[in-house]
């Protein structure tokens, strides 16, 4: 059985939670301020690049998300992790994992480095992180896709009810 007490990741990561909402008010707008959030995720997304580029992964552009992959699986977490506005992963390529991985790279946008304590904070437990859920958890994998009923939505829009053929 897994152990679910919170590791030490958690514990930092709370802790700078707290630090940053106790310096909440004047100070977090100015870590979170857009020149500063501009510069750390350029930042961010230059040094995931050259990450990428030095472990020999493939590179492509989609929409404003850079995507690495073909990388080893101990380059990054789970089965990618999105740096500033890089991707890094071995395969994970599905349209639904690149639209929950643009989510982290807005929200990369909005917060710059200081995203990192921040989602730290939030936990590790995806299905409670609140980056994660923003992000979308049936996106991300973290939950799996709701299952399709027989009639559905196209059977109420042609004039039957769900289960009916339309008349």
């Amino acid at each position: 059985m897994a152990d679910s007490r919170p590791g030490p990741l958690h514990a930092v990561g709370a802790a700078i939670g707290a630090l940053g909402r106790s310096a909440s008010g004047p100070a977090l707008r100015a870590l979170t301020a857009p020149p500063v959030a501009r510069a750390g995720h350029r930042f961010a997304t230059r040094a995931a690049r050259l990450w990428g580029r030095l472990l020999g992964g493939e590179e492509q552009q989609v929409g404003e998300l850079t995507v690495i992959s073909g990388l080893p699986t101990w380059a990054f977490g789970r089965g990618g992790t999105t740096i500033g506005a890089t991707f890094l992963t071995r395969s994970a390529l599905s349209p639904e994992i690149l639209e929950h991985e643009d989510v982290h790279r807005r929200q990369w946008e909005r917060y710059g480095l200081w995203f990192i304590p921040m989602y730290l904070a939030a936990g590790q437990d995806g299905l409670r992180n609140r980056f994660e859920i923003e992000a979308d958890l049936v996106k991300g994998g973290y939950l799996p896709k709701p299952a399709r009923r027989p009639g559905g939505r196209a059977a109420e829009r042609a004039g039957g009810r769900p289960g009916e053929p339309p008349a």
